[in-house]
This record gives C-alpha cells, structure tokens and sequence, in this order.
C-alpha cells in the first residue's frame, strides 16, 4: 500500500501543481483584462470631460454673440425712438489721444 501511494503521490503532486499553475495564469490573465477595462474608462471619462469644457466654451462664446446681437438691435430700437442721426465726419485732434472735435457744429 504504501508503493501505491508513493507512485500516486509522485504523479499527483505535478498535476496539482500544473492545475495550481493554470488557475493562477487564468486569474492573472483576467486580473490584467480588468485592470485594462477600467484603465479605458478612465481615460473615456476624461476625453468626456474635455469634451464637456470645450462645449461649455462654445456655448459661452454663443451666449456671448447672441447678448451682442441683442444689444445691436435694442441699440438700434431706442435710436429710431429718440431720433437719434448719424453723425458727420469725426475729427481727432491728436493721432495718440482720444480726444475728437466734431466740425458740423
């Protein structure tokens, strides 16, 4: 009995430990499968959040435009209802000051 449990040891011990072997590959390989799934996201959210502050700018540029657009129009609106003309040729005085005459006085 104990040659056959020898023998069945001698054989038994390298199967575990080829079993053992591939279960830690096998736990290895999807160890390193998560780890790069999660490594994706992470970076999928932050090309999202640049994306995110890019649009953000766009709209506040946007927003930015239409107050002027508004603005020249409203301009224009109290213009007519006050009368208000255009003025006649502007005359600066000195090139680097920002003083103006106005001739058609």
């Amino acid at each position: 009995m104990t040659i056959i449990s020898y023998k069945f040891s001698k054989i038994l011990i390298p199967v575990f430990a080829g079993l053992l072997s591939l279960c830690f590959l096998v736990f290895a390989a999807l160890y390193i499968y998560s780890i790069n799934g999660v490594a994706m996201r992470t970076f999928g959210i932050q090309s999202d959040e640049q994306r995110i502050l890019q649009l953000k700018e766009e709209v506040r540029s946007l927003e930015v435009e239409r107050a002027h657009l508004v603005v020249g129009s409203w301009l224009e609106q109290k213009a007519r209802e006050l009368n208000l003309s255009t003025a006649g040729p502007v005359y600066f005085v000195a090139r680097d000051s920002s003083v103006a005459i106005d001739i058609t006085l």
